[in-house]
C-alpha cells in the first residue's frame, strides 16, 4: 500500500505536467497566431463592434496586409482611420471609389451589419491596409493577457511545471532510497536495528545547525549583494529542506529578477501550502513588478 502511494503521486504530478505544458502551448500559439504575421508587414488588430458581422465577429483579430490605394476594388474590406479621430481604427467593406477634382481616390464604405453607408469618405493617407483574413474569437485572448490576469497566468503556468517536475523528482529518489533500504533489511539482524534507530535525533541535531548556518550565510551574502553566493546557500538549504520557508523567499530574492522571483515563489507554495510568509513575499514580489510596469 505505500508504494502504491507515492507511484499514483507520481502520476497525477506527470498529468498535472502534461495539462498545464499542453495549456502553456495552446495559449503561445493563439498568440503566435495573432502576432506572427507581422514578420511579413501585416498588422493584426481586435474587432471591438459588431459592425462587419457576420464576416467578421466581435472579438475577432482582423489580419491587414499593406495594399497600393490602385489595387482596392469594390467589395474589398479595408482598415483605416478615420479623419476625425486619427486613433480610431475603422475596419469596413469598400462600397465605391471616387477621384476629387485633384485626381486623388476617395474610398466610400460600409458595416456589413449597417444599414447606411459610412459619411465620412476615406482618403489614401488614411488606409492601413485590406483585410487578408480573420481568426476568431483571439482579440479576447490577446486582451487578456494584457491584464494582470494574463500575465499572471503565464507566470504561473511555467512555475507549476517547474513545481511538479520537482516534486516527481522527489518522489522518485524516495522511492529509490526505500527499495534500497527494503533490500538491506533482511541482511541486518534485529539487534542492529534499535542502535540505528537511535541515530535519528543525532542526526537531526547534526543536521539543525547546518541548516541555519547556511540560511545565516545567504542572508549575509544577499545584504552583500553577492546574489550567486546566496542562491547558492538557499539550494544547499533546500537539499536538506525542501519545505523550508526562509530558503524559498532567500532564493527568491537571490534572483534579481522579478519574474524568476515571482516564479520561485509560486513553487514554493507547491510544497508548504498556507505558508503566510511565502504568500506575503509573493505579494509582494508582484506588486513591485505591477509598480515597475505601471512606471
Amino acid at each position: 500500500m505505500t508504494a502504491t502511494i507515492p507511484r499514483l503521486a507520481r502520476r497525477m504530478l506527470a498529468g498535472l505536467q502534461i495539462a498545464a505544458a499542453l495549456a502553456l502551448l495552446a495559449l503561445v500559439v493563439l498568440l503566435l497566431a495573432g502576432t506572427a504575421p507581422s514578420v511579413l508587414g501585416y498588422e493584426s488588430f481586435v474587432v471591438y463592434s459588431g459592425s462587419m458581422e457576420p464576416a467578421i465577429m466581435t472579438g475577432d483579430i482582423a489580419v491587414v496586409g499593406p495594399v497600393k490605394a490602385g489595387q482596392l476594388k469594390v467589395g474589398d474590406v479595408i482598415t483605416f482611420r478615420t479623419p476625425a479621430n486619427p486613433e480610431v481604427v475603422v475596419t469596413h467593406r469598400l462600397v465605391m471609389l471616387e477621384t476629387d477634382p485633384a485626381g486623388h481616390l476617395m474610398f466610400q464604405t460600409k458595416g456589413d451589419a449597417n444599414d447606411i453607408v459610412d459619411q465620412v469618405q476615406v482618403e489614401q493617407s488614411a488606409l492601413l491596409g485590406r483585410v487578408v483574413y480573420s481568426l476568431p474569437r483571439l482579440g479576447y485572448m490577446v486582451d487578456f493577457s494584457k491584464r494582470t490576469e494574463g500575465k499572471f497566468l503565464f507566470i504561473a503556468l511555467p512555475g507549476l511545471l517547474l513545481g511538479a517536475d520537482y516534486l516527481r523528482e522527489r518522489l522518485r529518489r524516495r522511492d529509490k532510497r526505500t527499495a534500497a533500504v527494503g533490500l538491506a533489511a533482511p541482511v541486518a539482524s534485529v539487534a542492529a536495528v534499535a542502535p540505528v534507530a537511535s541515530l535519528a535525533p543525532v542526526a537531526e541535531a547534526a543536521i539543525a545547525p547546518r541548516l541555519q548556518g547556511l540560511l545565516a550565510g545567504g542572508r549575509r551574502a544577499l545584504d552583500a549583494g553577492y546574489f550567486d553566493l546566496a542562491k547558492k546557500a538557499a539550494d544547499g538549504a533546500l537539499e536538506i529542506d525542501a519545505r523550508n520557508e526562509e530558503a524559498w523567499i532567500l532564493k527568491a530574492m537571490a534572483t534579481g529578477d522579478s519574474a524568476s522571483s515571482i516564479t520561485l515563489l509560486q513553487t514554493a507554495l507547491v510544497f508548504v501550502p498556507g505558508s503566510q510568509r511565502v504568500a506575503a513575499a509573493l505579494l509582494q514580489a508582484l506588486q513591485l513588478k505591477q509598480e515597475h510596469v505601471t512606471a
